[in-house]
């Protein structure tokens, strides 16, 4: 069911935000981008509806935003036993009433509520995939998209939308709350407001995650907080803006606009699992999983620091060569929050065998697996080796900004001075 949220009247905007006859231009220091070239929009949209044959009838020059709604805290109210549940159709009801929508400026506001709601912790493949294809099957129709959700999983479906959603030219962000809408002092509702505006803006064509007063990128965002109201950080890569009194875009750092055709893909890859190293591990478990697993892609390894791993204990170095053999795909990622991989920084670290995650985030790095395994398997079917091959050479290259260069932290490495020849 869409609902829809707003004043939907054609030149709805009042005389004084009105620049000129051509353009329209809101002052509100959010909308800082908000520029719309009436004839112009008139005629692209006209010539989209002609080719696409999708109804692209717009509200004058008001902006479209589609949030959808899946669940989590923002959409809970406290029971009877005092517990806090999903409500369907609160939220959405809850938008629908914000007085803010209709001041000047704002965007008309759609509403899709995912039928049953669904908590974040079932948030997975299957569902980031069905994200994919809404936006996909409405993207011409709205100039930017919310997604509301829960926030355990949050950042693992902004990473899986990053790159599920190919050449996206507009904006997309993911937001919702740790404190239920239903609260006095709720954080849900500002959230939910500033990430309508600056999907609205269309200053940034990737996905973003937006909580407390940080938009971060999608495939950088990292829950850090259970119980703050600032719970995401991006430990390697800084803010796409800050909410001040405006939010500006921070210059250089949002992807470029595309140049290719926007596309969703559909499928995603799910054998993939992750081993945090603890000092002195049992190898057994680890071999039976290689041995067991008939379905296992890739195993990530969370390693010490900049890549420390015993590598050189008969154990490990069974494991990663019968990996090698079944065609399973072994990673390196630092358990560390902030930093690097740098596996040739030591010579005990140093392997060929295993591929090195860079600074990514665990969520990125398990998404972009799942979207590269399915993207890359062809038909027919590569060899398990052949595929994790083909994966392991596009790890360190950046597809959605998800990771740096490794030269940006080896360059950080203070060099000893050569000895002298005197």
């Amino acid at each position: 069911m869409i609902t829809y949220v707003g004043h939907p009247q054609k030149n709805s905007f009042p005389n004084k935000y009105k620049k000129n006859k051509k353009t329209r231009k809101i002052s509100n220091p959010l909308f800082s981008s908000l520029t719309r070239t009436q004839k112009g929009s008139s005629k692209r949209l006209t010539n989209m509806e002609d080719i696409e044959g999708i109804s692209t009838s717009q509200s004058g020059d008001q902006r479209r935003v589609l949030v959808l709604n899946t669940g989590g805290t923002a959409s809970m109210k406290y029971g009877e036993d005092g517990s806090l549940d999903t409500v369907p159709g609160y939220l959405t009801e809850r938008i629908r009433g914000l007085e803010e929508l209709s001041e000047p400026g704002m965007p008309l506001v759609e509403v899709h509520e995912y039928e049953p709601l669904i908590d974040s912790s079932h948030m997975e493949p299957s569902v980031w995939v069905r994200l994919a294809a809404d936006i996909e099957k409405h993207y011409f129709d709205y100039d930017g998209f919310v997604i509301v959700m829960g926030t355990d999983t949050m950042a693992f479906a902004a990473s899986a939308l990053s790159f599920l959603l190919e050449n996206l030219g507009k904006t997309v962000i993911f937001t919702g709350s740790q404190i239920p809408l239903c609260m006095p002092y709720t954080d849900c509702r500002r959230n939910v407001l500033v990430s309508i505006i600056l999907a609205a803006n269309g200053d940034y064509p990737e996905v973003c995650l937006f909580f407390s007063d940080k938009l971060f990128r999608g495939c950088r965002a990292t829950k850090i907080n259970s119980f703050g109201l600032e719970a995401f950080g991006s430990p390697n890569y800084p803010p796409l803006t800050t909410l001040a009194t405006g939010a500006a875009p921070s210059r250089g750092l949002s992807l470029p606009q595309p140049r290719s055709r926007f596309r969703a893909q559909k499928v995603m890859a799910t054998g993939i699992i992750v081993i945090k190293l603890i000092p002195g591990f049992d190898d057994a478990g680890m071999h039976a999983l290689i041995e067991s697993a008939n379905n296992l892609l890739a195993v990530i390894i969370e390693v010490y620091g900049s890549g420390g791993a015993p590598y050189q204990k008969p154990g490990m170095q069974q494991f990663v060569s019968r990996a090698m053999q079944h065609g399973v795909l072994v990673i390196a990622k630092s358990q560390c929050m902030t930093g690097s991989v740098l596996p040739q920084l030591y010579a005990a670290n140093s392997t060929t065998a295993v591929a090195s995650a860079g600074d990514m985030t665990s969520e990125a790095l398990v998404a972009k697996l799942a979207y590269l395994f399915a993207k890359l398997q062809s038909n027919p079917p590569l060899s398990k080796h052949h595929l994790s091959q083909k994966v392991s050479s596009l790890l360190s290259t950046s597809l959605r900004g998800e990771i740096s260069p490794a030269e940006s932290y080896s360059k950080r490495i203070l060099a000893v001075p050569k000895a002298s020849k005197l």
